[in-house]
């Protein structure tokens, strides 16, 4: 299905709910953070309304991130929808309180929190669409986010214009036009000052890249390059529902045929027996157990182990590994035998310079009370030569498996984390070349 160049008036909305097979009838949720395209967004919604009848309400999610700010973008929507009778849904959050308590960053957890009061709200109101003020350039920028990072074709498929419930009447719309018809319109915004910063990936793009690319090309808008990959994405997944239903055996899947199959069709086959986010990495595993005619083996994946009995490949939930908390004496190494590790203490001298994920070298001075071995908690944070991030942060950063995670020992004294076997030890505890210190070594223990 082409994506039509969207314009900015309700006969142009009109199309958009009959390309998508949505009621003009259907009730409608604004998303509306106050900012241009939100306020844009809103009120084209409020003249189709008009002219339709169809309910619409707004909802606005204050994250609290920029203190009186945030607050002023809440009242400037109140205003707005009060003078123009919207009913108004307001929700709220400490987005930085839990995005430490999480270790997840800002935006991620922005959003998480802000979707989940909007399909809450869904949900109260009857199963409403939730409209979202996501537009062409937004969908450029997503694109080539993605492409800096790595991705496939589903990744270059961009923003869907609808997704379930969530729809994006806006997306074929370019920012300037936005720009030009609130302009027009008298339609007012507010400016979220930290647009302009370049401390995301995002506003980077937007800044320093997309210039350069419209520049070169003043019309460039990839909505019709994405319709075109995701109807290839839903081609080849659909082939890969096919084939899982076709060829489905007893407690798996038939290894053989899934071997057979072309790479494309057999690598969204695998993704979605044994998990949407595994790496090619893993599918390339989970294939070469296919094809290897081996009666039994296995395939390590996040979360789970595949294995193959003669000719079915099956799946084994992973159980995740911990220990209990042990105490570090300096004079004898401790065995920690269910994660198999042995830990060394002992006192040092003169400091030496080096660098290593398995020895620390703590200041001697530092440590007030006993040190002690134990698996990660919420809100336990680390300070690395880069900066400081929560040790959950960082092990998903460095892409540990998450029923891992519990089985990396963090070396502490009270509450203050020292380091973290695997990802480093905190600058805060470094000492100087010649100090005295404590020398913890972490090992693999291969005893009985």
């Amino acid at each position: 299905m082409k994506e039509r160049s969207a314009s900015l008036t309700p006969d142009a909305l009109r199309l958009f709910y009959r390309q998508y097979g949505i009621p003009q009838s259907a009730p409608v949720i604004a998303c509306v953070s106050g900012g241009l395209d939100s306020m844009c967004l809103l009120e084209l919604l409020r003249r189709f309304s008009d002219r339709t009848g169809a309910p619409l309400s707004a909802a606005h999610f204050n994250h609290r991130l920029r203190g009186e700010a945030s607050d002023g973008d809440e009242a400037f929507v109140r205003d707005w929808c009060e003078a123009r009778g919207i009913p108004l849904y307001v929700g709220s959050g400490d987005v930085a309180e839990v995005a430490k308590r999480t270790g997840r960053g800002i935006e991620e957890t922005a959003r998480e929190m802000r979707y989940d009061f909007f399909f809450t709200l869904s949900d109260q109101l009857d199963g409403a669409r939730v409209a979202t003020a996501h537009n062409a350039d937004d969908n450029l920028e997503t694109v080539l986010m993605r492409l800096v990072r790595g991705t496939g074709l589903r990744g270059l498929g961009g923003i869907p214009p609808v997704s379930g419930r969530l729809i994006r009447p806006l997306l074929g719309v370019p920012r300037r036009q936005i720009e030009d018809w609130c302009r027009e319109n008298g339609v007012p915004h507010r400016e979220d000052a930290t647009n302009a910063l370049d401390d995301c990936t995002r506003n980077r793009l937007r800044h320093a890249v997309v210039p350069v690319l419209k520049e070169l090309n003043p019309a460039l808008n990839v909505g019709n390059m994405t319709a075109l990959l995701r109807r290839d994405e839903e081609v080849l997944t659909g082939l890969a529902e096919s084939f899982i239903e076709g060829h489905s055996v007893p407690g798996g899947i038939d290894a053989g045929a899934l071997a057979a199959l072309p790479y494309p069709v057999a690598s969204r086959a695998v993704r979605i027996l044994f998990g949407e986010k595994l790496s090619t990495v893993h599918v390339d595993a989970v294939l070469k157990l296919a094809a290897s005619g081996h009666p039994s083996g296995s395939a390590e994946l996040p979360g789970v182990t595949v294995r193959r009995k003669y000719n079915t490949l099956t799946a084994e939930p992973m159980e995740a590994k911990t220990f209990e908390a042990v105490d570090i004496p300096l004079d004898r190494p401790v065995i920690i035998e269910g994660i198999r590790l042995k830990i060394t203490a002992v006192l040092t001298e003169k400091a030496e310079i080096y660098n290593s994920l398995t020895k620390f070298m703590i200041k001697r001075d530092t440590i007030k009370s006993g040190i002690v071995a134990r698996p990660r908690r919420t809100g336990d944070v680390l300070r690395l030569p880069g900066g400081t991030k929560s040790v959950k942060r960082l092990m998903i950063d460095r892409k540990i498996p998450a029923e891992t995670r519990d089985a990396l020992p963090v070396i502490a004294c009270g509450e203050r984390v020292l380091a973290v076997y695997g990802l480093g030890q905190s600058v805060d505890f470094l000492p100087a070349v010649g100090e005295p210190a404590v020398t913890i070594t972490i090992e693999k223990w291969e005893g009985q």
